[in-house]
């Protein structure tokens, strides 16, 4: 009888060990652990290869944030965005999901759904057409409102491409109340920040603060794209927020300070440069190929 006990906690011990070992690192997992970032021009690094060397997009800058374990960031923002934000949309969604993301960072993923050559009422459905797709996602999503771009028009943008200031303002009131809804969604403040920058306001990420006329530092003479600080600074300030929403997260997670950050992300494309190997293809897709470039 002894021995038939012994027998049978020996085949169970694995079993249970493996039970526990999953359990624990389902317990273990963050957020940070799988974050995949969606959206247009300025998430590819619209322009930082200028600054950088190579296309510096959120997902190059969020790995020379992070503190803690995580696996490789996946980059499924595109400068073609603007082409056909319906189709471009769906299959951003569709990749986040199809990898399990834990965290997507989807900061100006609602951009062209409002702004582009259309009707004013096209630019509403667009929205809620963006909107369904982003429900499908279950984990956090860091999401923003959608900025006021008109400085950019002869410089970037075209008359025709840029809503109404009362359109953009339904837009902005319906993305509100789709967030208020649903407790995954986190709204962050990268239009406000835009907005402090043009005002010629001073605007702070963390301990760090920029002076007023402080612009050109973040912002890329397009009126449109940050620079490389400036989309380091947006996503710090996205982080930021997360952490005062979810007690999974902490600030010190990461690094916040821009300069830092984009410093940091130059030192990796140097030596990645050095290694022996070609770009990857899909690089060219971010921001700086002759044809993104025509994007906005």
């Amino acid at each position: 009888m002894l021995r038939q006990v012994v027998l049978s906690a020996a085949f169970l011990l694995p079993a249970l060990f493996a039970g526990g070992f999953l359990r624990a690192e389902a317990v273990a997992e963050t957020p940070w652990q799988r974050i995949v970032v969606i959206g247009a021009s300025a998430s590819a690094g619209f322009n930082t290869g200028r600054e950088a060397g190579r296309t510096a997009n959120i997902a190059r800058i969020i790995e020379a944030m992070l503190k803690v374990d995580h696996d490789k960031v996946v980059n499924v923002s595109s400068g073609f965005f603007f082409m056909n934000p319906r189709w471009m949309g769906t299959q951003s969604v569709r990749r986040a999901v199809e990898v399990k993301a834990t965290l997507v960072v989807a900061i100006d993923f609602l951009f062209w759904f409002g702004y582009g050559p259309k009707s004013e009422e096209r630019r509403l459905e667009d929205l809620d057409a963006g909107l369904q797709y982003l429900a499908g996602l279950k984990c956090p999503i860091l999401l923003s409102r959608i900025p006021d771009m008109k400085a950019s028009v002869g410089k970037m943008l075209s008359a025709r491409q840029v809503p109404r200031p009362e359109t953009l303002e339904k837009l902005n009131k319906r993305i509100n109340a789709w967030a208020s809804e649903r407790k995954n969604v986190v709204m962050v403040p990268m239009a406000e920040f835009v907005d402090d920058l043009r005002a010629g306001k001073g605007v702070s990420v963390s301990d760090i603060v920029y002076p007023p006329g402080s612009i050109r530092k973040l912002l890329q003479r397009d009126e449109l794209h940050p620079t490389l600080e400036g989309l380091a600074a947006v996503t710090a300030l996205s982080f930021i927020k997360f952490c005062e929403s979810n007690k999974k997260v902490s600030v010190d997670d990461f690094e916040r300070r821009p300069l830092v950050i984009r410093e940091r992300v130059i030192a990796a494309i140097r030596a990645a440069k050095k290694r022996p190997g070609k770009l990857p293809a899909k690089e060219a897709l971010s921001g700086d190929s002759k044809e993104s470039e025509k994007d906005g």
